[in-house]
């Protein structure tokens, strides 16, 4: 909920080639061995620091390449073996690398000079192999605590569902809640209530990610603005400020029209600082107090929750552990994002698909398959969620979305984020 949520595998992988030294003799063929490196590397094997050069690892921290290559692992499993060089005349190449249960193509940049350590890695296909989505779903239902999954074909009628896991179940989904604000302005746009250009002052902040938590008080922002800031950045404070803009019980009268199923769950909807103050306030009675009201308590509360200082608000005051995420959240199964992801295809407008399609949440290789690839997610302790939307080469649309939950342990956006990678792959090319 609170931190960027946009899980991107193998994304941070850009190219990043720097001025070669000049050749020195060596007896092997460097493009190889370093290609031979990155399986090791990808197996845990070999340290970044002797894998990539000085330069690369500024651009992309050791933690964060290791990060990345975790990932790898848990989408195509293990590096087996270099299949393929394919040598330039300038230091680099494309090599061929396969898992276990995919093939990656590489472009790799190294140093000319010896150990001719990476300078430059960019990940051009990631094909799977030897997959299916019977295999996709036992991975799904071996995930500690509980998960909602839906992989659906969308068309003229109802969506249809092609794979699924307790679909109907709801759960929390962090910031995936941001689908619904943007929803409502889709609707009230549609419908001539508003304009995508309208113009409001920035007038409220909130924790967490984004960037207009650091701007001045009263800068103006466009409704279309603050939507692509929320949606692509997860920017809390835009969620807020159109959250209160568009009327927090507008978006409660859309859920319903979105299709959700139980939305009395998600009322009253919270804003992000309202959450915040139950979760990570000093006043813990506040949670408590919350959590065995009824709705019109709840609503009795948000005053005091909307009062609560940012400054006194600390995530880390639960030490990182799970924290209301069956109480003070925010609610879908993931046949309701199914529908909610159909109704912004249906009803959005061209404004709400490009919002969702500027940060696709999802490896190059993956997105590339799909002529349109919109992404929205969200994360918090125990908690993560990704829900993409995507047109394929057919003209046929898909929706694949999960929800992963645990009350006692924190979740791992990775090793879901490479389920939801080899589920899109299989839902590529039809069925």
């Amino acid at each position: 909920m609170g931190w960027r949520t946009g899980w991107a595998l193998l994304v941070a992988l850009v190219a990043i080639i720097v001025v070669a030294e000049p050749a020195t003799a060596a007896s092997e063929d460097p493009l190889r061995a370093r290609a031979e490196d990155v399986v090791r590397f990808l197996n845990g094997e070999a340290p970044a620091e002797e894998v990539f050069n000085a330069a690369f690892l500024r651009e992309i921290p050791a933690a964060q390449i290791g990060a990345l290559a975790s990932q790898i692992r848990h989408s195509g499993g293990r590096a087996l073996r270099v299949s393929a060089v394919a040598a330039a005349a300038d230091h680099s190449g494309v090599v061929t690398v396969e898992l276990e249960r995919s093939i990656l193509q590489l472009r790799l940049g190294i140093d000319a000079a010896h150990p001719n350590r990476i300078a430059g890695l960019l990940v051009e296909a990631n094909a799977p192999r030897s997959d299916s989505m019977a295999a996709v779903l036992a991975d799904i239902r071996a995930l500690p605590g509980t998960v909602s999954f839906a992989v659906a074909r969308l068309g003229e009628g109802a969506p249809a569902l092609l794979s699924a896991h307790e679909p109907d179940r709801p759960l929390a989904i962090g910031s995936a809640f941001k689908l619904f604000i943007l929803a409502e302005l889709a609707r009230g746009a549609k419908a001539g209530e508003r304009r995508w250009s309208d113009v409001v002052p920035f007038d409220r902040r909130s924790l967490g990610s984004g960037i207009l938590q650091d701007w001045p008080q009263g800068s103006p922002m466009t409704l279309h603005s603050l939507a692509a800031l929320m949606i692509s950045r997860s920017d809390n404070s835009a969620s807020d400020v159109l959250l209160h803009r568009l009327g927090r019980e507008r978006v409660e009268a859309v859920l319903p029209m979105l299709g959700l199923a139980a939305p009395g769950r998600n009322r009253p909807f919270l804003s992000t600082h309202e959450a915040f103050a139950l979760k990570y306030g000093a006043d813990r009675s506040l949670l408590l107090a919350y959590v065995a009201a009824d709705e019109a308590g709840r609503r009795a509360l948000l005053p005091r929750l909307a009062a609560t200082p940012l400054a006194t608000l600390d995530p880390m005051r639960t030490g990182g552990s799970p924290t209301g995420i069956g109480s003070a959240e925010w609610f879908a199964s993931s046949a309701d994002l199914v529908r909610t992801m159909d109704w912004l295809r249906r009803q959005g407008g061209d404004e709400a698909l490009r919002i969702l399609a500027i940060a696709p949440g999802a490896d190059t290789a993956t997105a590339r398959r799909f002529p349109y690839f919109g992404y929205k997610g969200g994360s918090e302790p125990g908690v993560v969620n990704m829900t993409f939307l995507a047109k394929r080469r057919d003209n046929g649309w898909i929706v694949a979305t999960a929800s992963w939950n645990n009350e006692a342990a924190a979740v791992s956006t990775e090793r879901l984020g490479a389920l939801m990678t080899r589920a899109l792959n299989l839902s590529a090319e039809g069925s």
